[in-house]
């Protein structure tokens, strides 16, 4: 059995004024999330359009200025919904566009009547009006950012808003190629019906958008490093969770671990700050060396650790090395002038027999070990297979791991 159009009514307006509460406290917790007010008012838009509505019998059509306030309502609450779509996503807000959608569809219909065409005529220009921005709005919460994961939510808000785009065109067949009435009790009732289930979507979609989001920041910030906004331990055993997570073992890789030379020198010297100072100066020159593949990662205090897909003895070598003579030859910028710094790198290689990423990491640290050791500012190298007979004399042991700082090993 249908309910009655003042339940529906009652029930549309009071869920949206509990959707606006929601969102206004929302809003004043995180003042400086521009596009929950935009959602808020898109919210509060269609409250006020169904309070109204809700006063104008269904078997009638509402007078023509109280029609122009109902769609002005309506018009805005999608247009606020669209620029919120764009604030939530970092996107500019193009205001006197907005301001032109919202006002669109209360002008329209006077406009189409005045022409002399029938109302069905003024309403179908109405509702292509809005159709085309509650497209605009789905492609807007769907659109893709470059560099940046899709949210599962906006799945929802996308489906939801091609569906009310789907249902205003279908509702223009109907005025245009058939005779029913345009005011009757049914139809009324089947539009606040549609309405309360698409609205459901988009309002909750609302929400999870902003929680999801909220949520990978946390991730983000429990797996990235605050200072060099490098990933840190966690967030690099995750990231090689998901670049591996189908493979059996390991591919063919490089490792690399750098250490600042003297950084506590540098810290007693010019305090923390300069220390922090030079530390997110060398990330940024770090990231600038690899490939947007490679996985960059501060390991611990001076520490960052390098994984390079796909990367040989030899390359791993070239890069290094580059790395090591680009941080030599360029002083680094403190607010007491230029500071000469020096780092220490030890490589080692990856491949499917290691049994685990440590393995690896203990021959990377066992190089650097053996380039600190042998007077530091260079790269001193440990193979993932034991060295043939006849090594040079120069190479290093450190726990059982054999490393060679010589030239001829980057050539």
């Amino acid at each position: 059995m249908f309910l009655d159009l003042a339940t529906l009514h009652f029930a549309s307006a009071t869920s949206r004024c509990a959707y606006v509460i929601v969102f206004l406290v929302m809003a004043l917790s995180q003042r400086g999330q521009i596009f929950l007010w935009h959602w808020m008012g898109a919210m509060a838009a269609s409250m006020a359009g169904s309070f109204i509505m809700m006063g104008v019998p269904p078997e009638t059509l509402p007078s023509v200025p109280v029609t122009m306030v109902i769609y002005w309502l309506y018009g805005a609450s999608l247009v606020l919904s669209w620029t919120g779509f764009r604030s939530f996503f970092g996107r500019p807000v193009k205001i006197g566009l907005g301001a032109f959608l919202a006002v669109l569809p209360a002008v329209l219909y006077p406009i189409v009547l005045a022409t002399g065409l029938s109302t069905r005529f003024a309403l179908a220009a109405v509702f292509a009006n809005c159709s085309a921005v509650a497209a605009l709005t789905s492609y807007e919460s769907f659109r893709r950012m470059p560099g940046v994961a899709r949210l599962w939510s906006q799945y929802i808000e996308a489906v939801a808003f091609g569906a009310y785009a789907l249902i205003l065109l279908l509702s223009i067949g109907m005025l245009l190629g058939t005779d029913r009435p345009i005011a009757s009790a049914e139809s009324a009732r089947a539009s606040l019906i549609l309405d309360q289930v698409a609205g459901v979507f988009v309002y909750f979609g609302y929400v999870a958008m902003t929680a999801e989001r909220a949520n990978r920041r946390l991730v983000r910030i429990a797996e990235t490093d605050p200072l060099t906004e490098l990933y840190n331990r966690r967030g690099l055993a995750e990231a090689l969770h998901q670049r591996f997570a189908d493979r059996d073992g390991y591919p063919s890789a490089g490792l690399l671990i750098a250490d600042i030379d003297h950084f506590k020198v540098i810290n007693d010297a010019h305090g923390h700050e300069g220390g922090d100072r030079i530390l997110m100066a060398f990330a940024k020159r770090m990231c600038s060396a690899f490939r947007g593949t490679d996985l960059v990662a501060r390991w611990g205090g001076e520490e960052f650790l390098v994984v390079l897909p796909g990367a040989t003895q030899r390359e791993l070598a070239a890069v290094a090395e580059r790395l090591r003579a680009s941080v030599a030859e360029e002083p680094f910028s403190l607010r007491t002038g230029a500071l000469a710094v020096t780092i220490s790198i030890g490589i080692t290689t990856m491949d499917p027999n290691d049994n685990d990423f440590e393995q690896a990491v203990q021959r990377a640290d066992a190089a650097l070990y053996a380039a600190k050791s042998g007077g530091r500012n260079r790269v001193c190298s440990a193979p993932a297979a034991a060295l043939p007979d006849g090594v040079p004399k120069n190479d290093v042991q450190e726990d059982g791991v054999q490393t060679r700082c010589d030239d001829a090993a980057f050539a």
